[in-house]
């Protein structure tokens, strides 16, 4: 495959799966589902999906055929289920500020994970987008920031990290891993599991968890897990966050909640941002410079 054709795959996997999960959280406010009962679901979904793959399809892709014995596979989607349950716990323990303003490291922190572990030095086109989107996110967040919640800060920082490093290890297989985010969700759905036996009800709206947890979730999953093979894991994260600023838009459109000019202002940049890079790595000199990792 070309270097142009291989980073244009990769820029649409991580488009794809930053559209789709940015779709999250609408949906599970029209499905009127308690978060525990939804992270049960959506990890009963993902395990649906990767039996089905591994009875029916296993051949029609590059995912291991045995991925309970590879070991990138098992390492990568424990690193998936924990940045779920450490997200979990975030937005159970500290403001939605907070947290979107620890995620928005999520890039920076995997540019120099994907730099320490492999070599793999970013481009300065790659750090002019990530300062960006962080200009972007403080904008988004500024009214909102608040001090204390360092129980909830720190698992935030935690999210941040390990979900970085797991797009650098899934990069740095040079494997399809792709449906190791399946594994993550099964892992996330048994920590769920007893609290939404305590605490939860059936959603008012079941048909919308039903879509979520065995499509929308696994597809993103899917594309986003997979879009390192082709392009550096910073450019994957910083696809990421297109839910934080999407994500209003949504509820916007859906619930009718107008966006406050600080998130229109912020997510104009952020989007910028993300449109300017992926137009910058599909010139030609940067497609030539842009590595497989094996």
């Amino acid at each position: 495959m070309q270097p142009q054709t291989r980073t244009g795959l990769g820029i649409a996997l991580a488009l794809l799966g930053g559209l789709l999960i940015s779709i999250d959280i609408p949906i599970i406010r029209l499905s009127d589902s308690d978060p525990w009962f939804y992270m049960v679901m959506r990890g009963l979904g993902l395990a649906f999906v990767l039996g089905a793959v591994i009875k029916f399809g296993i051949r029609f892709t590059d995912t291991p055929h045995n991925p309970f014995n590879d070991k990138n596979f098992v390492e990568v989607g424990i690193l998936y289920g924990l940045s779920s349950i450490l997200f979990t716990l975030s937005v159970f323990t500290t403001s939605t500020s907070n947290l979107v303003f620890i995620l928005a490291f999520n890039p920076m922190l995997a540019a120099l994970f994907a730099w320490w572990l492999i070599g793999e030095r970013p481009r300065l086109g790659t750090w002019i987008a990530i300062f960006t989107t962080m200009f972007g996110v403080i904008i988004i967040v500024s009214d909102g920031v608040e001090t204390g919640n360092l129980f909830g800060n720190i698992t935030s920082l935690a999210t941040t990290i390990v979900l970085a490093f797991s797009l650098v290890r899934t990069r740095q297989s040079g494997k399809d891993l792709s449906l190791s985010g399946c594994l993550g969700g099964m892992i996330s759905a048994l920590f769920a599991l007893p609290m939404a036996i305590v605490y939860s009800s059936l959603p008012g709206a079941p048909g919308w968890v039903a879509l979520n947890a065995l499509v929308l979730v696994p597809l993103s999953g899917f594309t986003l897990t997979l879009a390192p093979r082709y392009i550096p894991a910073p450019q994957v994260a910083i696809f990421f966050l297109l839910e934080t600023i999407l994500a209003p838009i949504w509820v916007w459109l859906i619930f009718s909640e107008i966006p406050s000019n600080t998130t229109l202002i912020g997510g104009l940049i952020v989007l910028t941002a993300i449109a300017g890079h992926s137009i910058w790595q599909l010139l030609p000199d940067n497609t030539r410079m842009t590595t497989d990792v094996t």
